[in-house]
């Protein structure tokens, strides 16, 4: 009896262990992401600017990013009458497209980001801009 719990305990290890293998495996070879984060499949990007703030996370698939709308927000944190825009830049092959995510208006206004229908791309990186142009932007962060 002793001897057949340790080998079902053994093959439940041995089962987690090639879960989390195989499920990192779904994820190889991201184009870009967060060395600071969970794991290779993982992301984090936080640009700030005066006047704004946003965290943006989530989870490669392949080469399409999820953007997780619980754990990402863009905060406009200036009584300045601009509001605060999240920009993504994205990139496939030599292609690079650039739009922007989401809008909060008014002090202290806090949005979820989300990216609905995200394309297949190798990388991306974001910043805040302060109004609905581009002239007053962070740098992008990746």
């Amino acid at each position: 009896m002793r001897k057949m719990a340790l080998s079902v305990a053994a093959a439940l290890l041995l089962g987690l262990c090639a879960e989390s293998t195989a499920h990192a495996r779904r994820c190889s070879g991201d184009p870009v992401y967060d060395p600071g984060s969970n794991g290779p499949c993982y992301f984090a990007v936080t640009p700030f600017l005066p006047g704004g703030e946003a965290t943006v996370k989530g989870k490669w698939f392949e080469r399409m990013p999820f953007i997780d709308p619980q754990l990402s927000y863009l905060k406009d944190t200036a009584d300045d009458g601009l509001d605060a825009y999240l920009w993504v830049r994205y990139t496939d092959g030599t292609e690079t497209n650039e739009k922007w995510l989401a809008r909060a208006s008014g002090p202290g206004a806090t949005v979820e980001v989300r990216w609905p229908f995200a394309p297949m791309i190798d990388s991306f990186s974001t910043r805040i801009c302060l109004g609905p142009n581009t002239a007053t932007c962070s740098d992008w962060r990746t």
